[in-house]
């Protein structure tokens, strides 16, 4: 029994939003948007292990962007292994705050500035328009999440790491297994733990590596990296390259493969992005925003604080469920309709304050580059089964989406024609 309110009923006694499997249906969006209207800030306590949802956009925005009162450093994420947060907090960007947030932060910043950013662009366009080509030419349908959004984040992320070609199937593999929530019993829990182990295995070999040999990559930056008279120890090094890795390959694949479902279903947002090219920009904040591929963000109050309706007390768990927050009728007019010209979004995607995203600016240019590809080669989209979505409370989106690509008349031979 708990003596906080409000308690969070939206969707009846059966709601569990610490299940993963809860979020494999259509339920969430419908659940949370009473919640929004009944008690935006909620007790939740599923299982014993209490935690206060936050389902509206200001409450969300104003625990994201007050670390001195919800802090990072007792994990970000339901389900965490609490060892394994203890031994990141202060020395993983994602688990720190305050000073130890300001000396990590811009150990990262080079390689997500422009000019980096800039140099990856012609080789990202070119990787994802052979991929695309080859897909728009086969006849039947195309698992989109499997052959086009895995390629994006993954090519980038190891470009950037230098992580060798021969490598790179087993490491995704890895990061995937990692995350993977599905099963919820001790031998799976375990098989998680052992796949998190080989990930940081293999980084602290490239670390070796780089050490003896640096070169111009991410690994190599953050190993050669002082701030304040201090250099990244070797386990900062590679928390940090882990943090990234899966900040990168866990997000913007949902982000791709959500936007094809998107216009796939809205196809008149197709037509009006394709008429209308320079809607490119509007288009990537819309599919962010519609999409939301972070489920949430969890915090811990460092003291008693008030947040709307709710008496937060020190050392509770607060989790902003930002798929939630990005259809607040409040904030977004006609929060689920997508509209690739919706201004102004200030959606909460990348979350806010000092932990706003490091790589936000990436995962646009990869959107970017993908939205280019698919406009100069793909007339419409068609979804030929329900799509599979993805057992997890922490990431939103899909494991599979098979769809037909009809081509661009003029990208392929005149003979060919729409197909079904």
């Amino acid at each position: 029994m708990t003596d906080r309110t409000p308690l969070f009923t939206a969707g009846g006694s059966e709601v569990n939003l610490a299940d993963p499997h809860f979020f494999t249906g259509d339920r969430f969006l419908e659940v949370t948007r009473e919640a929004r209207r009944r008690h935006p800030v909620a007790w939740t306590d599923p299982e014993g292990e209490g935690f206060w949802s936050v389902t509206a956009y200001r409450p969300g925005r104003e625990v994201l962007r007050e670390p001195e009162t919800f802090t990072s450093t007792r994990g970000m994420r339901l389900g965490a292994r609490p060892a394994a947060v203890a031994a990141a907090s202060g020395r993983m960007l994602v688990v720190s705050d305050g000073v130890d947030h300001q000396r990590l932060r811009p150990a990262h910043a080079r390689w997500f500035a422009g000019r980096q950013l800039a140099g990856l662009a012609p080789g990202l366009r070119d990787t994802v328009e052979r991929r695309l080509r080859d897909l728009v030419a086969r006849d039947g349908p195309v698992d989109i999440v499997a052959e086009l959004a895995l390629l994006v984040p993954s090519w980038v992320l190891f470009t950037m790491m230098g992580v060798p070609a021969q490598d790179r199937d087993e490491l995704a593999a890895l990061t995937a297994a990692g995350f993977d929530d599905a099963d919820t019993s001790p031998a799976a829990a375990a098989e998680r733990a052992a796949a998190h182990a080989g990930v940081f295995d293999y980084f602290f070999e490239l670390l070796e590596q780089r050490r003896a040999d640096p070169g111009d990559d991410v690994v190599s930056t953050l190993a050669n990296s002082v701030h304040g008279g201090r250099p990244l120890t070797d386990d900062e090094v590679v928390l940090n390259c882990v943090g990234l890795l899966n900040g990168g390959l866990e997000t913007t694949p949902h982000a791709i493969s959500g936007a094809v479902l998107a216009f796939a279903r809205h196809p008149e947002q197709w037509r009006r992005l394709r008429a209308d090219p320079a809607l490119l920009d509007s288009a990537v904040e819309e599919i962010l925003r519609y999409t939301s591929p972070p489920g949430h963000a969890m915090r811990t109050a460092t003291r008693p604080t008030r947040l709307g309706d709710a008496h937060i007390a020190e050392g509770d768990r607060v989790v902003v469920w930002l798929p939630s927050c990005n259809r607040d009728e409040e904030v977004f007019p006609e929060p689920d309709r997508f509209l690739v010209d919706r201004r102004p979004n200030q959606h909460l995607g990348f979350g806010g304050g000092p932990h706003y995203c490091v790589g936000a600016a990436l995962a646009r240019l990869e959107l970017r580059c993908v939205l280019a590809a698919l406009l100069g080669q793909v007339a419409q989209f068609h979804e030929v089964a329900e799509p599979d979505r993805l057992a997890s409370n922490f990431l939103n989106g899909l494991q599979r989406l098979d769809v037909v690509l009809d081509p661009v008349v003029d990208a392929v031979s005149p003979a060919a024609g729409p197909r079904r």
